[in-house]
């Protein structure tokens, strides 16, 4: 399925239907005689450039670790909330709302949709249709309204920022200022946003009108008159100028960025629009799957069935392909990477600030882009991390003194690597640089990210020389203290603490980064380095529950915990392989089994990482099982994932991606193996040009769970003889 469609409008944002090119995010609402249109700006965000590093957390270091390995775990971590903290990130913001009366024509016989094949959402009524789409090439997100008889058109709109309207020649232009500082949804302050220094980065939303109708405008709107074809150009531009400058704070520097792109348009619609879909297929075509389904129902009683336990393979299609529609609508080339929510946002204090948290959503969200072959939308991702880098080596020396780089969970378009304010199980997170570089070397194993590799190697290189200097040599063994494991605590001394050594998260994080410069590295002084800690660095260990997230078998107060991270080693990462370690992989189906079994709710990130360890470790009825939770609890009608109770998360629709994939296709050591967990359900199907992390692209068909074609493209690739036709033909291919 390629197509979300509806027999009503949206009434909610969470109902309303997603186009973005990168640049410039829309939701659109739909409305029968109204349109609401929310604009985003990928890079309108709160504040600019500040220095969050702090000596002060060099100078308690020491005390920190000797209080840990002094069991005092309690007052460690009292002592790092006090001492090795530090600020709020800035906030991903809204821009701007622009509101559209239609006046005249039938309103009957509505119906709205969005082909995700070329990205154009249509809007049809009895003699009224709609059509809309965000060009990636002209930069723009066009509008269209065509009538069979004359009408007319009211438009205004408003910004949660300060702001103006100008209607200069005819156009509609809102201008404004982003505040300096916005607080996170979580901090209790009246004072939502703050401009007082005057320092926030200008914005714009600029319109144009091209029409057979008249124009007349006031200083608030704009009213067209008697026409049969009006189509709206819409441009945004900030005054962001880079992670480490200063914003353009004047709203005429943005405004002539958005009449420089409007100016630059062809006067050809259709053409804007098959350059568009052009564009937009290159990337979305190059890979596929089909589940064989003909189901045709409105995207919102797919999920009612799902509700009601009746979960349409079609819809498991269509979630997945959307995944790969918000991918490549929110992260191209020039633009930012994908945060929390992609490129939307309707609130001005969202949910965590719809920043960059890099202690899974921000690596989730692009888990599956070399499986689907979409290695277009990579450019952001690696920028992100480059400039986390850069920063992220003052922080390292500053807070740690360190080599290399470091970065802890909250990131924000300024590239803010020191930890936030708050409690340390989240707050404290200084090896988050080291999953961000291993997320990324993990890619060029696809063979699709060439132009990529130097930046990467470089980056696993300063991530290698911090790892090296933040193990610490205790009792014979390396180990990491104080180490944490992504918003979990446990109980010790009859009090809930966060803090420990050598938790199974860093662990498996450094062996997976030491394992990726070992292939390319060069510099014999860091081989040596990473070569004797390996000797030496502290084992995973097991305890009753299975392996343990701590140094000890620790009680944890959340037997059902949402995080996944003592369970990294295995997914994502290769450090704990299926096949290779069985006994560890043993010790983490146990643990996952627990988690599993007490989980409270099926938040859609956490889900998707779930499915992702169920099927790497072939339990295709745990697949199932959580698939089917998962669709039938974690999406808004419009489809995005949500993370309870009731907030748009995208790293949910982009982790479906992977986890889907994942049951597929599966690798270790350089072999692949087909179906290693394949839901009963899903008896037959199609995959064209998946890529695989031996650097091969194949096709294949299956049915019955057993593999009827395969095409394997590149060098040749080793082959688990498992669920193969007998007697199916194979070219490149060396079966194991």
């Amino acid at each position: 399925m390629n197509k979300l469609f509806y027999l009503s409008p949206a009434k909610f944002w969470h109902q309303a239907l997603p186009l973005g090119n990168g640049h410039t995010g829309v939701m659109v609402y739909g409305g029968k005689c109204t349109e609401k249109l929310m604009f985003n700006d990928s890079n309108l965000w709160s504040g600019y450039p500040k220095n969050h590093d702090n000596p002060e957390s060099l100078e308690y270091l020491d005390e920190v670790r000797d209080l840990i390995m002094a069991g005092e775990n309690r007052l460690a971590q009292d002592l790092i909330e006090e001492k090795l903290s530090g600020d709020y990130s800035d906030a991903y913001l809204p821009l701007a709302e622009i509101n559209i009366k239609l006046i005249g024509g039938n309103k009957k016989n509505y119906k709205r949709s969005l082909d995700i094949s070329n990205s154009i959402l249509n809007i049809d009524t009895a003699n009224i249709k709609r059509e809309a789409f965000a060009s990636y090439p002209a930069k723009v997100f066009v509008y269209k309204i065509t009538s069979k008889t004359p009408i007319s058109i009211t438009l205004n709109g408003k910004s949660q920022l300060k702001y103006e309207i100008n209607t200069t020649d005819g156009n509609f232009n809102i201008l404004g200022n982003a505040p300096d500082f916005a607080a996170p949804h979580y901090l209790k302050t009246k004072k939502v946003a703050s401009y007082d220094e005057g320092k926030g980065m200008s914005f714009c939303l600029s319109s144009k009108f091209v029409t057979n109708g008249s124009i007349s405008t006031n200083d608030k709107s704009v009213l067209i008159s008697k026409a049969t074809d009006i189509t709206i150009y819409f441009a945004t531009a900030t005054g962001f100028v880079g992670f480490d400058k200063m914003p353009k704070t004047s709203k005429k520097y943005a405004f002539e960025l958005t009449q420089k792109t409007l100016n630059q348009l062809s006067n050809n619609y259709e053409q804007i629009k098959q350059n568009h879909i052009i564009d937009y297929t290159s990337i979305y075509n190059k890979q596929s799957i089909d589940l064989k389904s003909d189901i045709d129902l409105p995207t919102d009683k797919l999920l009612k069935d799902a509700k009601l336990g009746k979960v349409h393979n079609g819809l498991i299609e269509l979630i997945y392909n959307y995944g790969k529609y918000l991918l490549i609508s929110s992260s191209r080339n020039g633009g930012s990477a994908c945060n929390l929510q992609g490129i939307w946002n309707k609130d001005l204090k969202a949910a965590w600030s719809s920043n960059y948290t890099v202690n899974i959503n921000t690596q989730m969200n692009y888990w599956g882009m070399s499986q689907c072959n979409m290695s277009e939308c990579a450019e952001p991702f690696v920028r992100l991390v480059k400039e986390v880098m850069y920063h992220g080596k003052t922080t390292a020396h500053i807070n740690y003194n360190c080599d290399g780089f470091t970065c802890n969970h909250n990131v924000d378009i300024w590239r803010k690597t020191a930890p936030v304010k708050g409690d340390s199980e989240y707050m404290f997170a200084p090896l988050c640089g080291v999953w961000l570089a291993n997320e990324l070397y993990e890619h060029l194993r696809y063979g699709d990210m060439e132009e990529h590799r130097d930046t990467i190697q470089t980056i696993t290189t300063e991530a290698a020389k911090f790892a090296c200097d933040w193990l610490i040599l205790r009792n014979g063994q390396y180990i990491t203290c104080p180490s944490t494991s992504p918003e979990a605590s446990f109980l010790k001394d009859g009090s809930k603490t966060s803090v420990d050594y050598a938790s199974a998260f860093d662990l498996g994080l450094i062996k997976q980064l030491f394992a990726n410069y070992m292939e390319f590295g060069s510099d014999k002084s860091l081989l040596q380095k990473i070569s004797q800690r390996l000797a030496k660095i502290r084992p995973f260990t097991c305890g009753e529950n299975g392996i343990n997230e701590w140094s000890s078998d620790y009680v944890m107060p959340e037997k059902g915990h949402r995080h996944f991270s003592p369970m990294y080693a295995f997914y994502p990462a290769k450090v704990i392989g299926y096949n290779r370690n069985p006994q560890e992989r043993e010790w983490i189906e146990k643990l996952y089994n627990r988690r599993i079994e007490n989980s409270s709710s099926f938040i859609g990130w956490s889900s998707a990482w779930g499915i992702c360890l169920a099927a790497r470790l072939r339990k295709h009825e745990k697949v199932k099982m959580i698939i089917d939770k998962m669709v039938k609890s974690s999406f808004f009608k419009n489809l995005f994932d949500f993370h309870p109770p009731f907030f748009f998360q995208i790293d949910g629709n982009l982790g479906f991606l992977s986890a889907v994939n994942e049951m597929l296709v599966t690798e270790e050591d350089g072999v692949i193996e087909l179906l290693p967990a394949l839901p009963d359900k899903l008896d037959k199907g199609e995959v064209k040009n998946i890529r695989t992390a031996t650097g091969n692209v194949i096709s294949f068909n299956w049915e019955n769970g057993v593999i009827t074609s395969l095409n394997v493209q590149g060098e040749i690739m080793k082959l688990k003889n498992l669920h193969l036709q007998e007697g199916l033909l194979l070219e490149n291919v060396e079966l194991i």
